[in-house]
């Protein structure tokens, strides 16, 4: 009978430990305060910094009723940032709730993370493709040079452009894009394209001229190796 009162109370502590656990990070995402497109609780962002968003997030929600917020947090305290981006999109109700057109922008300084969450209704547009294009080309170059209120504000705007376009506003704003050395996979998939083409090639010669396409383009080369090597030889020879 004790041990079966024992096993009771350990079920209900772990029961209870586990809910509560569960739970723990819940009341973590901070009330908005002010224009609900920045909420700067990190002190990251300068007063003119602020009001360009909020002059943008405000054109936005009025010619769309999409909203975009940014969120900075000094720390996720443990929370996931994907659950905690999820559960701060919902308390701030952005967008319209008819076509849940909001996108929120979270970045906590003392963990170093950012994120995006979107809802439901622009996702065909900010997918997770493109969103991760964005973070790489618009957030992350300045994150890794300790320039955070640029990476937080040219992000913003980039998504403030990919919104407008969705609703086929016409205005825009200048971003920067550090594209160099990104890849989406295009090189890859072009270069395995080129290779079948040159195999493709190389069968049909053999197929049905014997080789003689290949054979010449070898000669060619072995003429244009053979004057380079000349032209080289005579300028060390004169060296």
């Amino acid at each position: 009978m004790k041990k079966t009162h024992l096993l009771f109370i350990l079920f209900v502590f772990t029961a209870i430990f586990l809910t509560t656990n569960k739970h723990s990070y819940a009341e973590t995402v901070p009330n908005p305060v002010g224009d609900i497109y920045v909420q700067d609780f990190a002190k990251i962002l300068s007063a003119a910094q602020k009001k360009e968003l909020i002059k943008l997030g405000t054109y936005l929600d009025k010619e769309s009723e999409a909203q975009i917020a940014v969120l900075t947090v000094n720390s996720l305290e443990k929370a996931p940032i994907g659950e905690f981006a999820s559960k701060a999109l919902k308390e701030y109700e952005l967008g319209s709730q008819t076509e849940d057109n909001g996108v929120l922008l979270l970045f906590s300084l003392n963990d170093r993370k950012i994120y995006i969450e979107v809802g439901s209704g622009l996702k065909d547009r900010l997918n997770d493709k493109v969103i991760g294009k964005i973070l790489d080309t618009h957030a992350l170059p300045y994150l890794e040079n300790g320039e955070l209120s640029q990476a937080i504000t040219n992000t913003y705007k980039k998504l403030f452009n990919e919104v407008g376009a969705e609703y086929k506003l016409k205005k825009s704003v200048k971003t920067e894009s550090f594209e160099y050395g990104y890849n989406d996979g295009k090189g890859r998939w072009s270069l395995i394209i080129f290779l079948f083409i040159v195999l493709g090639i190389i069968y049909l010669d053999y197929r049905f001229l014997k080789g003689k396409i290949l054979k010449t383009t070898l000669r060619i080369l072995v003429v244009i190796i053979r004057k380079i090597g000349r032209k080289l030889l005579k300028k060390r020879s004169r060296i």
